[in-house]
């Protein structure tokens, strides 16, 4: 029986690491809606970081509303009228303008980044765990706190309807998206029979990381390392992806550090237009490219070269942990991208 590919068991581990963490959620019915003020209007959860809201409402009600609300005001309220908005913590003054309401097609993850970085934070120190060896630098808020709306849901922020089915497309799309910045065609996804996108989606839906993987494994590349050099004569990057490109290419096309383009998005604070440019995997030097190298061509008043400490003014995490300098983009691409194949990484200014 042949040894398994360590590449593969390798990236299968830190993708099942980051799909078994949890982000810790209060949730408190709004002030002036039916059941708020009484002892039964507050909720709490670990939600998985990859799900979405939609998906928690179910619970949700039969947790919290169900209880806090009397049988005339069940009748009366609607799920389409719920809506989710993140509660300010006067207790930690001197944040950026908060998210507000929170959009149905986020992942949990992303609303725990934009809530996260909403203010100036100490660098993340190093913590261990009591029963193991291990140890991490976390970046993560003890809770994130979020308010249930009941009614007038202001449809202008929200984008869409808190529909599960309208969540599944958008969450589809961003598949797409996410593989057409990687091979500049959507191919991989196309080719994928209706069964394998939906065990992706079940996946999210019954928390079932193997039922996900039946799809993720299609689509998500391997970071493969590139082979050495052969010869002494240099040439540019192709002008296009060894994926796309008919001369061939000596990297494997299920490569990370193959693609076009690294699926990747900077959130910065105070509701700053999302970064997202084209990144590619390798520079011109043949190297990978490295965390802090993005960092510094897209952020450099954040990131300057002339400071010893790259992180002395803002600090990038993604997936709830601080994300080291030197780490290859493509690497965290391949591991620490969510369920809709992005690599989101949260700008946090470091205080002083």
């Amino acid at each position: 029986m042949s040894n398994p590919n360590p590449v593969h068991s390798t990236t299968n581990l830190f993708r099942r690491l980051s799909w078994q963490t949890s982000v810790s959620i209060s949730i408190r019915v709004a002030d002036g809606e039916p059941g708020a003020g009484i002892g039964a209007d507050k909720y709490f959860i670990h939600a998985p970081r990859y799900s979405y809201l939609p998906l928690l409402i179910p619970e949700i009600r039969e947790n919290l509303v169900e209880l806090a609300l009397d049988e005339k005001q069940l009748e009366e309220t609607d799920e389409k009228d719920w809506w989710f908005e993140e509660e300010v913590d006067d207790d930690e003054p001197g944040g950026f303008a908060s998210q507000g309401a929170c959009r149905w097609h986020w992942s949990i993850d992303l609303i725990s980044i934009h809530s996260y970085i909403s203010r100036p934070r100490q660098l993340p120190s190093l913590t261990s765990s009591s029963s193991s060896s291990s140890s991490m630098l976390t970046a993560e808020p003890k809770q994130l706190k979020l308010l249930l709306h009941l009614s007038k849901p202001p449809s202008d922020k929200l984008l869409m309807p808190n529909d599960v089915e309208t969540c599944k497309t958008r969450w589809l799309n961003q598949i797409k998206e996410a593989d057409f910045v990687r091979w500049r065609n959507t191919n991989k996804v196309i080719s994928l029979r209706k069964g394998d996108l939906d065990n992706g989606w079940d996946g999210i839906v019954k928390d079932d990381y193997d039922l996900y993987l039946r799809m993720a494994s299609r689509v998500l590349p391997l970071p493969i390392a590139l082979p050495p050099p052969t010869s002494s004569i240099t040439s540019p990057l192709p002008s296009r992806p060894p994926s796309t490109d008919p001369s061939g290419s000596s990297v494997k096309t299920e490569s990370a550090y193959s693609t076009r383009a690294i699926p990747l998005k900077l959130y910065l604070p105070d509701n700053a237009p999302v970064i997202q440019e084209v990144i590619q995997p390798v520079g011109s030097d043949g190297k990978p490219i490295t965390l802090l190298a993005v960092l510094r061509q897209y952020l450099n008043l954040l990131f300057p070269t002339r400071l010893e400490d790259p992180y002395s003014m803002a600090f990038p995490i993604a997936q709830g942990i601080l994300l080291p300098q030197d780490s290859e983009v493509a690497w965290l691409a391949a591991c620490m991208c969510g369920a809709d194949g992005w690599l989101k990484i949260g700008i946090c200014l470091r205080a002083q």
